[in-house]
């Protein structure tokens, strides 16, 4: 399937730029940009086949919330990749694709959007269709970094896996959508971490004395000790049941920076609690400029894992880091590689799957470092 064609809806965005950009360089598959501004899509596309002098991007004006553009726009696509702003769209993207007969990968986070798709389980497997969500870092990541590193114990006793994303949002200049669905995401944040052999629910009070991880001063700009809370993504859920012996193991986010992680983020999180839609513009207006405002150097969004067990009887380790100075390009990188492995049959599996559990481990950490990370 090298030389499908794929549709990028959103693909001139934050995210889809880069991602768009890897798959024109790795792959030799005919891309359509896609999105409600024509011109950015067509812009994008210029850029790509002016640089490479062949004519493999092309754009097109998609409209989510429109299902009979959706359905016009892949009626002659083999793959449907998601890196926009439309969640609240997905309804309407998983109809159109299953009645395209396409695959599909997401980089949308999101209870809402997951629900839905896990309504459409059934028809997705009965079609033959692929789909893979949760693609990207966080989610995307962090279960496929344990995955990889549980063969290299005898018995994985812990697996515990951090993020620092510190970014300079006045230089990034994102959209209201993009800003809306990242305040977003406060609605479904669970501190839910798997601890003492079950999982277990956090309190807010927990943020008064936060645990922390130690980020190291080698990698990216040298983090240090920073202090992180449980954030649950579902990838990490089977993974006991996967690795019989792990007692703990969940993803941790850290800070933002002092004012908007002490004051800010609570302030949102009443308020969606609240008013769970009327809130979102308000609360995210407010985030973005407490975000630009203080936000300070260094730079760079950095993952960590930290694994624990036993090697011949013997206590051992290992951590692995990912980084890029990018927080977008860090985002885009594990989803271009988990489509390398769709693209060519390995990771294609009738269904709806996670990125982390689909992709295999080995090649998927390869793929990341020699794609830039």
């Amino acid at each position: 399937m090298s030389a499908s064609r794929i549709l990028i809806l959103g693909g001139y965005g934050s995210t889809g730029r880069p991602l768009t950009q890897l798959l024109f360089q790795t792959t030799d598959a005919q891309l359509i940009i896609a999105g409600r501004n024509l011109a950015s899509a067509q812009s994008l596309a210029d850029t790509l086949n002016s640089g490479s002098g062949a004519t493999r991007a092309v754009a097109r004006r998609v409209d989510a919330a429109d299902p009979a553009s959706l359905h016009a726009a892949l009626s002659d696509v083999d793959v449907l990749v998601v890196a926009s702003s439309t969640a609240v769209y997905t309804e309407n993207v998983i109809q159109a694709a299953l009645a395209a007969g396409v695959d599909y990968l997401d980089v949308i986070f999101g209870q809402e959007k997951t629900a839905v798709l896990q309504r459409y389980a059934p028809q997705i497997e009965a079609a033959g269709r692929c789909f893979i969500t949760d693609g990207g870092f966080h989610p995307g990541l962090p279960a496929a970094l344990v995955r990889y590193a549980a063969p290299q114990f005898d018995q994985l006793i812990s697996a515990n896996v951090g993020s620092v994303i510190k970014i300079d949002w006045r230089a990034l200049h994102p959209s209201p959508g993009t800003m809306t669905e990242f305040v977003a995401e406060f609605v479904d944040f669970q501190m839910l971490a798997y601890e003492n052999g079950r999982w277990q629910q956090k309190s807010w009070l927990s943020m008064m004395k936060p645990a922390t991880m130690d980020f190291g001063q080698e990698v990216g700009p040298g983090f240090g000790r920073q202090y992180s809370l449980p954030m649950y993504l579902p990838e990490m859920r089977p993974l006991p049941d996967m690795y019989p012996g792990l007692q703990a193991t969940g993803f941790f986010v850290g800070g933002f920076n002092w004012f908007t992680d002490w004051f800010v983020s609570p302030l949102v999180m009443v308020g969606l609690k609240l008013a769970p839609r009327r809130g979102l513009p308000p609360m995210a207006r407010l985030m973005k400029w407490s975000l630009d405002t203080f936000s300070r150097p260094p730079y760079g969004t950095l993952l960590k894992l930290e694994a624990r067990g036993l090697r011949h009887g013997q206590p051992a380790g290992l951590d692995i880091f990912v980084f890029h100075e990018d927080g977008y390009v860090i985002t885009a990188v594990p989803a271009a590689a988990g489509l390398l492995q769709l693209l060519d049959g390995s990771a294609r599996r009738p269904g709806l799957h996670l990125q982390a559990h689909i992709v295999e481990p080995n090649r998927f950490l390869n793929d990341l470092q020699a794609l830039g990370l």
